[in-house]
């Protein structure tokens, strides 16, 4: 084993000392390329005889990212390929599961797979609610709501395809930056009362909403400003237990006092009933996620969960004033009014919410800065997916061979396409030889009888 030192952006990874027949023959295994990138690998192992340095290369030609380098010098081979989609790298880990960014191996679309952890679909119950819930989710088709693509599964693993935002999570975002400009904020939260209102119009109710399902897009394709994207529709209720979802089910009496969402960010009636609340739930963590942004942390830090759920029904977090005094009045009026113990004294709607904030908003990308890093650490490696099926596609790269020697010939080996050409004029030219033979016959033995 030996320091990566900078080679190809593996600054202080460890990784062991890899040739380059033995890189290529991971990569091989691995299916990432196809057969045209496949001779484009073979050409710049010609221009090196460490594998890491060839990794350098082939990101550099954009054949490979940095994260699946990382996985075949570490002898991960398996799990690239998930269904139609390629795994490019983690972007994220939370409770439900891991979510990658991906390219579908056919269109070259990107997106963001969630891979849902086992114990969230373990049951039949389980999993008739994550179907129920995807479809009541893929109806949402809103610039401010993240859309869901696809879901399906493989090998029993469960998986959402979604659509890929190029931009951080607003708890990423703070914890980097710190507090966010008041206009920006106000911008911020307005757009996501726009989806929650949307949502709201066709009957659902998000019951987690908090700073990292929010994502901030930095292409807006509307105009000037960030685009705000709402995550996860859907997927809260993931989270009962298998009883619940069978009494559920069953339309039978159970214990509702189960938490659904998340401590810091939870609403009053939530915390009692998470089955009846209504999308003013939505917008009392909607007003805490306001108040991260503006003060850097959350309206009760500290404690336990169960604590943070009491002073959510007793307390009034610390006044935002004293926090960030020049933040104007209107604008505190605001985060009070949506984090009102009381849903009948909050907004009645996400829309007001939106409309109060209009006048205070920024459309403004300058808070955004340089992208943030994913942390592949962090995130973990590859999907256990070693026994998953690789793509029907033609683009998937199966060279058929079991071992790769370097360096390259001097010229190019003809790629399948080429042999199958080869192959069709030969037998045509047997077939043609074979017919002018007896027709060859055939007319001697005509002859011969004329003679006769």
């Amino acid at each position: 084993m030996r320091r990566g030192g900078d080679v190809g952006g593996f600054s202080g990874m460890t990784v062991p000392t890899v040739s380059r027949e033995l890189f290529m023959r991971r990569l091989q295994r691995s299916k990432l390329l196809t057969l045209e990138q496949m001779q484009q690998a073979y050409e710049a192992a010609a221009q090196t005889a460490d594998g890491r340095q060839l990794g350098k290369l082939l990101v550099e030609k954009r054949l490979m990212t940095r994260f699946q380098v990382r996985m075949l010098l570490a002898d991960r081979t398996d799990g690239f390929l998930l269904g139609q989609y390629k795994i490019l790298e983690p972007i994220g880990k939370g409770g439900m599961g891991r979510v990658f960014k991906a390219e579908h191996v056919g269109m070259g679309r990107l997106v963001a797979i969630k891979v849902l952890v086992s114990d969230l679909v373990q049951t039949e119950q389980a999993r008739q609610l994550f179907e129920r819930e995807v479809k009541l989710a893929a109806r949402l088709q809103h610039p401010n709501i993240v859309t869901a693509y696809d879901a399906d599964h493989v090998a029993g693993r469960y998986f959402l395809v979604l659509e890929y935002v190029d931009g951080p999570d607003l708890q990423s975002l703070v914890r980097r930056d710190g507090p966010l400009p008041v206009g920006v904020a106000c911008e911020l939260i307005r757009q996501a009362a726009l989806g929650l209102q949307y949502a709201h119009e066709l009957g659902m109710v998000h019951r987690d909403i908090k700073p990292s399902n929010l994502l901030v897009q930095r292409r807006n394709p509307l105009g000037t400003g960030p685009l705000l994207k709402i995550l996860d529709f859907g997927l809260a209720r993931l989270q009962l237990s298998e009883s619940h979802l069978e009494a559920e089910a069953e339309n039978v009496p159970f214990d509702r006092r189960t938490v659904i969402g998340t401590p810091d960010y939870l609403s009053p009636e939530q915390a009692r009933d998470w089955h009846s609340v209504d999308i003013r739930s939505d917008l009392y963590s909607l007003g805490c996620t306001f108040y991260f942004l503006l003060a850097g942390r959350p309206p009760f830090a500290g404690g336990q969960a169960l604590e943070k759920m009491v002073r959510h029904l007793t307390e009034r977090p610390p006044p935002l004033e004293d926090l960030r005094p020049e933040i104007p009045r209107p604008v505190i009026e605001v985060v009070e009014t949506l984090m009102a113990k009381n849903p009948l004294e909050r907004y009645q709607s996400p829309l007001d919410a939106a409309l109060a904030l209009a006048p205070h908003a920024v459309p403004s990308t300058a808070f955004l800065g340089a992208p943030l890093e994913p942390d592949h650490e962090a995130s973990g490696g590859l999907p256990d997916l070693s026994t998953w099926p690789s793509p029907r596609s033609s683009l998937t790269a199966v060279t058929g061979q079991s071992a790769l020697s370097l360096p390259m010939p001097a010229h190019p080996q003809p790629t399948p396409r080429r042999n199958w050409s080869r192959s069709v004029v030969l037998a045509m030219g047997l077939i043609l030889g074979f017919a002018l033979g007896i027709s060859s016959l055939g007319l001697l033995s005509w002859l011969g009888l004329i003679r006769r």
